[in-house]
């Protein structure tokens, strides 16, 4: 009996082995390899692109790097939703905002070990003329998920805010006096 138990426990064991396949560095015919390489690659290429179409305030081109259900979560505005609702977002702030130049700097790029999604942790600083002929310049930060569709890596959500304080959130400046401390 218990050598029927063993030879069993054995079989279902064998089993379990032969129906996953074994993790390597190639990969298999239903997982294969992930090149971060060339994931990282086009994640700085779609950045490249998004600078160079948003200079040239082509928000067609612009919405185009977005997947058809990506979103977008602007800093104080409602998300827009898919690529026209992109193209519609970037279209208003390229008219009203004067953009000359951005630079995007995606400094942490993490591909998921499926090979499947990614996101971009990164920071921006773009440059353009206000309405009034002001020159403006803005920082900020970004996170962007990335999915490989057909090969082809899209944004699917990107999220982004500027480094300096909500109007009327501005802190109080660090170099102010302290209050002097109330005698005893």
């Amino acid at each position: 009996m218990n050598r029927v138990l063993v030879l069993v426990c054995a079989a279902a064991f064998a089993l379990a082995c032969e129906a996953q396949e074994p993790a390597t560095e190639q990969g298999s015919e239903t997982n294969p390899a992930v090149d971060e390489t060339a994931a990282r690659e086009a994640i700085e290429a779609n950045d490249l692109a998004w600078e160079t179409a948003a200079a040239a305030n082509d928000a067609a081109a612009v919405a185009a790097i977005y997947s058809s259900d990506a979103i977008a979560l602007p800093p104080g505005g409602p998300r827009a939703e898919g690529q026209a609702a992109i193209q519609e977002l970037f279209g208003g702030w390229f008219s009203e905002a004067g953009l000359t130049s951005i630079d995007l700097n995606s400094d942490v790029i993490t591909v998921a070990s499926a090979g499947d999604y990614a996101h971009a942790v990164g920071s921006y600083t773009a440059s353009g003329t206000a309405p009034d002929g002001t020159p403006w310049t803005e920082t900020g930060k970004y996170v962007q998920i990335s999915q490989n569709i057909g090969g082809e890596w899209k944004t699917v959500i990107d999220i982004w805010n500027s480094d300096a304080a909500p109007a009327g959130m501005e802190p109080e400046s660090m170099t102010a006096e302290p209050e002097a401390a109330p005698a005893e």
